[in-house]
């Protein structure tokens, strides 16, 4: 079961997908504050929907109608005036992301579904040993899990969107499913990161 302890108001959004509520939604990394709605209520997370949804980010707070505190949120993916959100169960995983060392880089780099079938050209703009941002458009056409190809990389790389609009977007890399460990360095160094970042803790 989730660790999130969900509103008691929120109850009937919960059995009824349908149903709606009318929040505030602070962004944390950007301080912009929306006024928004939320529907699609579960233990997990919800829609949250808005003319101002692509002023956010990632980290955000929720404020339910009423409630004397925010509920802790990440965006997950953002298209036309809806973002998916998830609820945020785990204060580690947030503060370990924030504390990785950011490397800003311009690489080219091809975005496409693991089919190979929806394929787009972009820009990685700041890398890190688990992730990366990258600029491109149409990123909200991609499934959750795209490949990551780049000139300096002898294959392609698989990530997943940790959250993305339509011309930027977060993502996590996922290294074990194409790289042998011993490979990581290389990668990693094509990247403008020192070898020895890339060592696991």
């Amino acid at each position: 079961m989730s660790n999130v302890k969900m509103d008691p108001a929120l109850t009937h959004l919960q059995e009824n997908p349908e149903a709606s509520e009318d929040v505030q939604v602070v962004d944390f990394d950007t301080f912009a504050i929306i006024d928004a709605s939320i529907t699609n209520v579960n233990e997990w997370g919800c829609k949250v929907t808005s003319e101002h949804v692509e002023d956010l980010y990632k980290n955000i707070g929720i404020r339910f109608s009423g409630a004397r505190k925010l509920s802790k949120a990440q965006v997950t993916s953002v298209k036309g005036n809806d973002a998916s959100v998830v609820f945020v169960t785990s204060e580690s995983k947030v503060s370990d992301k924030r504390r990785e060392k950011r490397n800003d880089v311009k690489i080219p780099v091809k975005i496409a579904d693991l089919e190979g079938i929806t394929e787009i050209e972009g820009t990685i703009v700041d890398a890190a040993k688990n992730g990366c941002k990258v600029k491109a458009n149409g990123l909200t056409a991609l499934p959750e899990e795209v490949l990551l190809t780049m000139h300096k990389f002898n294959k392609p790389v698989v990530a997943e969107f940790a959250w993305r609009n339509d011309k930027s977007a977060g993502m996590r890399l996922l290294w074990d499913r194409t790289l042998e460990e011993s490979e990581g360095p290389v990668v990693a160094g094509a990247m403008g990161m020192p070898a020895e970042d890339t060592e696991d803790a």
